[in-house]
């Protein structure tokens, strides 16, 4: 009889030993968590009704922290969790979800920032940001507002570096700092090809795309406005994507060398009109040679249109010259 309830009473220890074994609470080396604090539940798998205690703040979004394994389990031993360290772990990895807040929206918050702190700066869509680490990586907690303000920046306006201090979400007093750094510094528009282009092809709006280059790289004779580029055409060969400048680019070729011409001599009232050969190709506006056939004697003339040349005089040859140069400069 006395066997029979020894062996009872083992096989009961047993059971409840694995029991006990089962139900203990297992720490995880490494979590992440969405909210603002860490608790007994995020560190432990089997915390039970302690799983809500709050062992430590966690990190603000986007970053990483770590909590001391002695402060986990005296926290757990105050809350009746039984746990033995079997894996000798030192600390715990604490991450903390977050959404980013677009790098774009952070540097117009810093482009402004400078344009209203320096006035000799050009208006903040004219400034480009660029963050030291390539992005700014300002993140805000899952249910927050995706918004970001500058409390503090101090600009270098010699050598355009800058460092800021921004609050993420913008109008949350109790959101964390953070700090990025970088250079800010003038910019244009440019109009460039999207397509390599060769003499004789005239440019139109849809053959134009447009990049943005640091200002101090853009000199006075580079293409910036569509009115010296569109219906234009190129000197030689243009490749798409690279800045042009203006002695590139010539009003499309109407006359080719050696073309059937009709050439228009007015004399006060009266107007005539003989035919001719070119002698050169040209534009809208140039000075050429031209042939009379009947008299085989060579005049000069301004183009006025596809095959249209018009006899002028010297004076008039003269400021067609001259309008012709101010034009290639």
């Amino acid at each position: 009889m006395s066997m029979r309830i020894a062996s009872a009473f083992t096989t009961l220890a047993a059971s409840a030993l694995f029991a006990f074994a089962a139900s203990a609470a297992e720490l995880r080396p490494a979590i992440t968590v969405s909210g603002a604090t860490v608790t007994l539940g995020d560190l432990f798998d089997n915390a039970g009704s302690a799983a809500g205690v709050v062992v430590a703040n966690a990190p603000a979004p986007g970053y990483r922290s770590e909590i001391s394994v002695s402060r986990i389990s005296l926290t757990a031993r105050r809350n009746g969790i039984d746990w033995r360290n079997d894996a000798g772990i030192s600390h715990v990895t604490v991450a903390r979800a977050g959404i980013a807040v677009p790098d774009e929206d952070v540097a117009s918050a810093v482009a402004s920032a400078i344009a209203a702190q320096s006035p000799s700066m050009p208006s903040a869509s004219q400034l480009q940001v660029d963050f030291t680490n390539g992005m700014a990586n300002v993140q805000v907690a899952e249910d927050a507002e995706i918004s970001v303000n500058v409390e503090q920046i101090a600009f270098n306006r010699r050598n355009g570096t800058f460092t800021a201090i921004l609050r993420a979400p913008a109008n949350d007093a109790l959101s964390p700092l953070h700090r990025v750094t970088g250079r800010a510094y003038p910019v244009m528009d440019v109009p460039v090809l999207t397509r390599d282009m060769v003499q004789g092809e005239v440019v139109r709006h849809s053959d134009i795309d447009w990049v943005r280059l640091p200002a101090n790289r853009i000199g006075q004779n580079i293409i910036t406005s569509l009115d010296n580029l569109v219906g234009m055409s190129p000197r030689h060969q243009a490749r798409a994507g690279e800045p042009l400048r203006l002695s590139d680019m010539a009003a499309p070729l109407v006359v080719e060398k050696g073309a059937q011409v009709d050439m228009i001599l007015a004399s006060g009232a009266l107007t005539l009109v003989a035919r001719g050969r070119a002698l050169q190709s040209g534009a809208v506006g140039d000075v050429v040679d031209v042939l009379n056939t009947r008299s085989n004697r060579t005049l000069q003339g301004v183009i006025e249109g596809p095959n249209t040349i018009r006899i002028g005089t010297p004076g008039a040859i003269h400021a067609a010259r001259l309008a012709a140069a101010s034009d290639n400069s």
